[in-house]
């Protein structure tokens, strides 16, 4: 009887080790799709046409190469035909990407809610770096995430219908409100992103508005007091509400029981 409940235990956690090997390895491979969204969709170029090529030679991009962060390590960093330097953020979103969807496993399991989330970061991690790169939050990616996103969420929860149908309006339309006392400084893309996130957070957006502006301001006052940036400077607001929303989807309802726990 012990043997046996030991080599059941032993059987659960190889699974459990495998899954999660599984859900780190396809988060890389979304991560290195999400390379070709962040670069080819801001310049209106099609995601799948031409396949992987060198931006600066225009070589295909041998498959072996190309297999997540361990081809960017083979390659030393640089293109194999012309040696042009290859951005070390490359394998910083396939990292980053694959540690989201591992976190998101072990979160959620092996349940619908899996695959929401993991769409929800892809989509997150598509928009900050973008925003960071352009200041622009692509309708292609926000407003079909907001639709996919209130489906899946009255799908999966049609009870609290109201609940995801507030979050969305009244934090689009909180930022809203910002957009029009302060003129320049919250742009039309962070509205239809906080619409996105209202619609899969629920009430976890408070969470992730909340830490948007902690972080947010926090970091603003930093660059301003560092001379890095000059008032009248653009600052993209779209990374801070990616990391509030990742951090709404992963730990926000942890984190709402967590404060309202304090109030009894």
């Amino acid at each position: 009887m012990g043997w046996s409940f030991v080599e059941e235990r032993v059987a659960v956690d190889l699974i459990e080790a495998y899954m999660a090997m599984v859900a780190l390895l396809a988060g890389m491979v979304v991560g290195s799709f999400l390379n070709v969204v962040i670069h080819r969709l801001p310049a209106g170029e099609s995601l799948v046409a031409p396949g992987s090529h060198c931006p600066k030679c225009g070589h295909p991009v041998r498959w072996y190469h190309n297999v997540p962060v361990i081809g960017w390590l083979l390659l030393g960093g640089r293109c194999y035909d012309c040696g042009t330097r290859i951005p070390l953020r490359y394998p910083l979103i396939e990292s980053l990407t694959g540690a989201g969807f591992l976190v998101a496993y072990l979160v959620f399991g092996v349940r619908p809610e899996l695959i929401v989330a993991w769409g929800f970061l892809a989509a997150l991690i598509a928009v900050a770096f973008i925003d960071l790169d352009h200041f622009i939050i692509p309708n292609r990616i926000v407003l079909p995430g907001a639709v996919i996103g209130v489906v899946a969420s009255l799908a999966l929860h049609p009870e609290r219908w109201w609940e995801y149908l507030l979050a969305g309006l009244g934090a689009a339309g909180f930022l809203l409100i910002i957009a029009l006392l302060w003129p320049g400084g919250m742009g039309a893309g962070d509205i239809k992103l906080a619409l996105m996130m209202g619609f899969v957070l629920g009430r976890g957006v408070l969470v992730a508005m909340f830490l948007s502006f902690l972080v947010g301001g926090l970091v603003g006052i930093a660059l301003l007091a560092l001379k890095l940036k000059g008032r009248k400077d653009r600052i993209p607001f779209g990374p801070y509400l990616a990391l509030g929303a990742a951090t709404g989807i992963l730990a926000g309802q942890q984190l709402l029981d967590s404060y309202l726990s304090l109030y009894g």
